[in-house]
C-alpha cells in the first residue's frame, strides 16, 4: 500500500501544480512573465505525467502477477477479471490527462505568437478536468489493486503453511 499512497500523492501534487500554474497565468499575464508561466507550465506537465506512467505501468505488471497466480496456484479467474477491471477504469483518464498537459504545453506556441490562443486555454481546462477524473480513477483502481495482492500474498503464505503478515500502514 506505500507504493499506491506515494503515486497517488504525486498526482495529487500534480494537479495542484496543474491548477496553480493556470492561476498563475491568469493573475499574471504570460506577457510579462513568459519565463516563469513556461518553467511553471512544464514542471507541472511533467508532474502529471510522470506518476501516470508509472500508475499504468504498475497496474500492468500487477496484472502479470496475477496472471501467474492464477495459473501457478489455481486462484479464481475472477481475479483477473477484477484486475482488467482496475486497469481499464484508470487508462482513459490517465492517458487523456497525459497528452492534454503535453498538448497544452505545445499549444503554448501558438499562443505565443498570438494565434488562436484560446485553444490553448480551452484544452488546459479540459487538462485540469481530466486530471481531476484520472485522480478518481487512479485511486479507486491502485487501492482496489492493493487490496487484490495483499488477498493474493495472503493465499500464497497459506499454501505454504506461513501464517499472513498483518497490514501494512
Amino acid at each position: 500500500m506505500l507504493f499506491e499512497r506515494s503515486i497517488f500523492t504525486v498526482s495529487v501534487v500534480a494537479t495542484v501544480a496543474l491548477a496553480a500554474a493556470g492561476v498563475h497565468a491568469w493573475v499574471v499575464p504570460p506577457e510579462q512573465d513568459m519565463a516563469g508561466h513556461v518553467l511553471y507550465t512544464l514542471a507541472a506537465a511533467l508532474l502529471v505525467v510522470f506518476p501516470h506512467l508509472w500508475t499504468l505501468l504498475y497496474l500492468a505488471m500487477t496484472g502479470r502477477a496475477a496472471a501467474a497466480e492464477v495459473s501457478d496456484r489455481h486462484v479464481s479467474p475472477r481475479v483477473l477479471s477484477r484486475v482488467r477491471r482496475n486497469r481499464r477504469r484508470v487508462w482513459p483518464p490517465l492517458l487523456l490527462a497525459c497528452a492534454g498537459a503535453l498538448g497544452t504545453v505545445a499549444l503554448g506556441q501558438n499562443a505565443l505568437v498570438g494565434r488562436h490562443a484560446w485553444t490553448h486555454a480551452a484544452l488546459f481546462l479540459a487538462t485540469l478536468a481530466f486530471q481531476l477524473w484520472s485522480l478518481w480513477a487512479e485511486r479507486k483502481s491502485l487501492w482496489d489493486n492493493a487490496e487484490l495482492l495483499a488477498d493474493l500474498d495472503a493465499r500464497a503464505l497459506a499454501a505454504l503453511g506461513e501464517p499472513a503478515a498483518g497490514p501494512h500502514p
